[in-house]
């Protein structure tokens, strides 16, 4: 037998932007990655400017308007930072956060506002997630523990809405002897949430063989003697599928 490798094609990221700002991750110029990597992309504006937006090659860059997002592989690409300079009277409030929800009013980017306006700022986790608290230029925001609460734009502002994740999730490492194999859920590593019920299956490769039984981590096991039964997640488990040629 032989294992057989090609190579990962390559593609160009070309990075640039308006006066007034620059991209400081991954910085200005070219940079090669490979097929299908994710990079990170950051734009920063002087004093002053606001930055705008994303434009060029964006289809896979994950938020044209967060001047802190990720841009996906595919192709050479050439992108630019847009920045502008904010108008007298004005202040800009950009906002972005981590992993696991997002700032759904007024939105994820820059905005412009007058001086002194009220802006309100609601966080939005994703299933399985809370919200933790506001960081960044966070001295005029009313309270910065609430998912809803406001900003008074007294200032050019930058600000984070923060996530944790709320449900713990365990790996399920599934593998076979020789004479069948795990088609339910397969065989591999499997992640799930705290408490997940995971249907197992497994089944003979023909004639003449046997399932025996589940062995490993099968505490949680309903039926460590049947070929379909299920496995509850309460902690990391490494199971394994036992075949028999009587």
């Amino acid at each position: 037998i032989t294992a057989n490798f090609e190579a990962l094609a390559e593609y160009d990221l070309t990075v640039s932007s308006t006066a007034g700002g620059s991209v400081t991750v991954p910085g200005e110029g070219a940079f090669t990655y490979y097929d299908g990597t994710v990079g990170n992309l950051v734009a920063t504006a002087d004093s002053g400017y606001y930055f705008v937006n994303w434009t060029g090659d964006v289809g896979t860059v994950a938020s044209v308007n967060a001047p802190t997002t990720t841009v996906t592989m595919n192709d050479n690409s050439s992108i630019t930072a847009n920045v502008e300079q904010i108008p007298s009277g004005k202040a800009a409030l950009a906002t972005s956060s981590t992993a696991g929800g997002s700032v759904t009013t007024p939105g994820e980017g820059a905005f412009l506002y007058d001086v002194g306006a009220v802006v309100s700022l609601v966080a939005t986790p994703n299933t399985g997630y809370e919200f933790v608290n506001w960081t960044g230029d966070v001295g005029t925001v009313a309270n910065v523990n609430a998912a809803s609460t406001t900003v008074t734009m007294n200032g050019d502002y930058s600000i984070t809405a923060n996530f944790v994740r709320t449900v713990i999730q365990y790996d399920l490492t599934i593998s076979s002897t020789s004479g069948g194999s795990v088609t339910v859920p397969g065989e591999g590593t499997f992640a799930y949430d705290e408490g997940t019920v995971v249907s197992l299956v497994a089944e003979t490769a023909g004639t003449g063989w046997l399932f025996v039984n589940w062995t490993g981590d099968v505490g949680t096991v309903a039926n460590v003697n049947a070929a379909s039964t299920t496995i509850t997640m309460n902690g990391d488990y490494t199971i394994t599928a036992n075949f028999v040629d009587p």
